[in-house]
């Protein structure tokens, strides 16, 4: 625990400067910290556990919670849960086990995260990216 909190340490309580720089996100996200999400990597476990770890794939998995900095640096990570665990209850057990977010800011989160104080999710029912998602397909065109 004590390597981990060398190494691994919450970003500070200040809107991130690639937020800051960018005359698309500053000044509407100014409270944000920093993005998080939740990935399931295999898991070995005893066969009396299969059935809880077992996720929507069907595959054995743990959930491993995460929350990075805008330039890829982990600064929180939480591992262990089931993978039949949804990524939001993952997220309330990390904000009782030293994952801080301060009153007024909040993380960036997809849409397996409640909206909520302190996480902000995209608006549901709505495609982003559409206009950067077709010039990707032009670029990348094989006959």
């Amino acid at each position: 625990m004590v390597l981990a909190q060398e190494f691994i340490t919450l970003p500070p309580n200040e809107c991130p400067y690639e937020v800051q720089r960018n005359s698309k996100f500053y000044p509407f996200f100014k409270d944000v910290l920093e993005p998080m999400d939740g990935t399931h990597i295999a898991a070995h476990i005893s066969k009396s556990q299969v059935a809880a770890y077992r996720n929507m794939k069907g595959q054995v998995t743990q959930n491993v919670f995460a929350a990075c900095t805008f330039s890829m640096y982990f600064c929180y990570v939480l591992s262990g849960w089931e993978g039949s665990a949804h990524d939001d209850r993952v997220f309330k057990d990390a904000l009782t086990k030293g994952f801080i977010v301060p009153d007024g800011k909040y993380y960036l989160g997809d849409a397996g995260y409640a909206l909520d104080d302190k996480c902000l999710t995209p608006y549901r029912g709505i495609r982003y990216h559409l206009r950067e998602h077709y010039q990707s397909r032009k670029r990348y065109v094989i006959f």
